[in-house]
């Protein structure tokens, strides 16, 4: 009930402060554009640092930025092969398809708080690196970037870079390719930077914590489990009749070989102070074993100081776990060929060049979009039909 509670007054204070932007809008600054459930500033004062980045070592940005038009053609390739399939697989074999999905709160994304926070801090450092590229890549081609600015949509903050249209058309075909491929190329970059920090997390951790796991660290509770009203979040489970739990590989053997709805010993560090207690098992049928109710956990790795949180490590994976998920998918489904998207404007590009007309570029262009949206659309209408229960978080 306390957090139905929390969550009416939540969603109390977001209505409450987007309808107070709104009757204010017209006292704001011209700067200030304001929209339902989004606010947008534009300014110029980024320019000059935009501008500093992409002029210093123009040849190494140019370099750089014609691997991200490598990295856009593979990725568009792959994502549009991939959708393609899995298309085939909902119509012909739903068992073999994956969900494809829009991230909608509390329909196909998690309400909980730390999952929503999450989401919005990796799309906002998304969006910002997103967008700054952009910027980049064209200074570096000697574009001019009119404005630059900050946006909040909803709860979800970002930034945007606006290169001159005119520029940007007048450009030759390369340098429209690498400005258009920068944002995109920097999102897969920044995945495969996640991806090293994962596989890296216990060093990063090591001046901080142990690194070896010793016990399982709860984070939250099933509701109506046995877990309910006797353990806590941040609790630690250290033994189980008399078995230690080092991590949730041995967890789950000690749990298949205790009889369920048994009452069991168990030794739990609560705020530094260990405590043994005695906990009643629960039977879950899925599984036909024993059962606590807690979810989610992780591995215990003893902080080498009291200051330290014991959850800190749980919520570091968890953020970087996003950060790599979005930033891979964002950067992937960016570069199809659909006109809104990044790849759109660069099948365009590449199709005028390869087709040495304009004309038929554009034809064959406009063709592979309407495509590639609607190979889009139907993985995402079908998923919802075969996934109704999808739900990230």
């Amino acid at each position: 009930m306390n957090i139905i509670i929390e969550w009416i007054i939540a969603v109390a204070l977001f209505f409450a402060f987007w309808a107070g932007i709104w009757f204010a809008r017209r006292r704001l600054p011209k700067s200030f554009q304001v929209y339902p459930l989004a606010i947008m500033w534009r300014t110029t004062r980024f320019n000059d640092l935009i501008d500093l980045i992409g002029r210093s070592h123009k040849t190494v940005w140019k370099a750089i930025w014609d691997v991200g038009i490598a990295i856009s053609l593979g990725g568009m390739i792959f994502i549009f092969y991939t959708l393609l399939q899995n298309l085939y697989y909902l119509i012909f074999r739903p068992q073999s398809a994956a969900p494809v999905s829009l991230l909608i709160p509390g329909i196909t994304l998690s309400l909980d708080f730390t999952t929503l926070l999450f989401v919005a801090a990796s799309l906002a450092l998304i969006i910002v690196f997103h967008e700054l590229s952009h910027g980049i890549a064209s200074r570096a081609e000697g574009l001019k970037v009119k404005s630059t600015g900050l946006l909040l949509a909803a709860i979800i903050p970002g930034a945007f870079v606006e290169p001159d249209e005119e520029d940007l058309k007048k450009a030759k075909k390369s340098t429209q390719a690498r400005v258009y491929a920068a944002g995109s190329a920097t999102n897969i970059w920044m995945a495969v930077v996640v991806i090293a920090l994962l596989a890296n997390t216990t060093a990063i951790l090591y001046p901080f914590y142990q690194p070896t796991p010793s016990g399982i660290v709860i984070v939250g509770d099933v509701p109506n489990s046995p877990a309910s009203g006797v353990l806590q979040p941040g609790d630690v489970i250290l033994s189980i009749n008399g078995s230690s739990i080092t991590n949730n590989v041995v967890l789950t053997q000690v749990l298949g070989e205790t009889t369920p709805n048994s009452t069991v010993p168990m030794t739990i560090l609560r705020d530094g102070t260990q405590m043994h207690i005695d906990f009643k098992l629960g039977y879950n049928s899925a599984t036909n074993l024993s059962f606590i109710g807690i979810s989610p956990f992780y591995n215990y790795y003893a902080p080498r100081s009291p200051l330290y949180s014991t959850t800190f490590p749980y919520y570091f994976f968890d953020f970087l776990s996003w950060l790599e998920l979005l930033s891979l998918n964002i950067g992937l489904i960016n570069m199809l060929p659909v006109p809104v998207f990044d790849g759109g404007h660069i099948a365009s590009i590449v199709s005028r060049f390869g087709l040495r007309s304009d004309k038929r570029g554009d034809w064959f262009a406009n063709a592979l979009m309407l495509l590639a949206l609607a190979i889009l659309v139907l993985n995402i209408l079908l998923s919802f039909y075969f996934f109704p229960n999808f739900r990230l978080g």
